[in-house]
């Protein structure tokens, strides 16, 4: 996940600032051990414009790093925010990427976030743990 989020944030060609955290297990079916690894993250502090370039960058990098755009384009909500939806052809990695530009929109609500920032999931597949392992114990 660290590799696969480094290269997405190369390649939007952005250097602002980068939220803290790292990949974490997600149990989804606990009973036969299934799980994947998540890591959620945004970079933040750039301009609308910056933030705006570096998301149109993103989604003609991907292709060139192995991942399958399966999703371009506005989001089914009143704000229609740009989002990208992709799955990495060799190890199987989703990516949920969402251009979320606060300050330029128009009648926001005066206690909603106005932080613009582009904010990213990467999800591996599904894992089996092995008998006796709790994957939330790493």
């Amino acid at each position: 996940m660290g590799s696969l989020s480094s290269g997405i944030l190369d390649s939007t060609g952005l250097h602002g600032e980068v939220t803290d955290g790292g990949p974490a297990p997600v149990t989804f079916d606990k009973p036969n051990g299934r799980f994947t690894v998540q890591r959620d993250w945004s970079i933040w502090k750039l301009s609308p414009d910056a933030l705006t370039s570096g998301f149109e960058r993103l989604h003609q990098e991907l292709p060139k790093h192995g991942w399958k755009i399966t999703h371009y384009g506005p989001a089914n909500s009143k704000a229609q925010q740009l989002q990208i939806k992709a799955r990495h052809e060799k190890d199987g990695s989703f990516l949920f990427a969402e251009l979320l530009t606060r300050s330029t929109r128009q009648g926001a609500d005066a206690t909603s976030s106005k932080t613009d920032l582009i904010s990213f999931t990467v999800t591996s597949p599904a894992y089996r743990a092995p008998d006796g392992v709790d994957p939330n114990g790493y």
